[in-house]
């Protein structure tokens, strides 16, 4: 199978599911959303290991931004209410905003693992590649007045350590 026709499939998986996940959420149904969401996440990753589509950035991806979509319709569901007196109100409510925000600081770690393992990689390879230096370094000097002095110097106490 052609590698552009995998992604194509693999997308439209996610395409469908999304589509599931809203319509759900139209119906102000999150437990079916949630097991729309999930079902398809888990049946697009089986879908990229079986045919070796696979990506794990892609992958960091769609599970950040599964869990934003989420995050996000916790907040309208459960953090935000309309109420009728006065007209236009709008309520928040403590326990839906402290979700949607766990949710939401969760769903950032696949990409700050992303992140930390891209950044790691160059500067192991730059460290990697540095030639070893034998000769010792000496010591920068301000100005050409200043002498070491001898250990014998520093043990008889006229000088000071400075």
């Amino acid at each position: 199978m052609n590698l552009d026709l995998k992604k194509i499939a693999g997308g439209m998986i996610l395409f469908v599911g999304l589509i599931l996940f809203f319509l759900s959420l139209a119906n102000n149904n999150l437990n079916l959303a949630l097991v729309a969401l999930t079902s398809t996440l888990i049946f697009w990753v089986i879908y990229g290991l079986l045919l070796d589509a696979f990506d794990v950035r892609v992958f960091a991806f769609v599970i950040s931004s599964a869990g934003f979509l989420l995050a996000l319709s916790v907040f309208f569901l459960y953090g935000v209410e309309e109420v009728p007196h006065p007209v236009g109100a709008i309520v928040f409510h403590a326990g839906g905003i402290a979700g949607s925000l766990g949710i939401g600081l969760f769903s950032l770690f696949p990409l700050l693992i992303l992140h930390q393992t891209n950044t790691v990689n160059p500067v192991q390879k730059t460290a990697g590649n540095a030639e070893p230096n034998d000769t010792p370094l000496e010591p920068e000097l301000e100005s050409d007045d200043w002498e070491f002095a001898t250990e014998e110097e520093l043990q008889s106490g006229e000088f000071e350590v400075g």
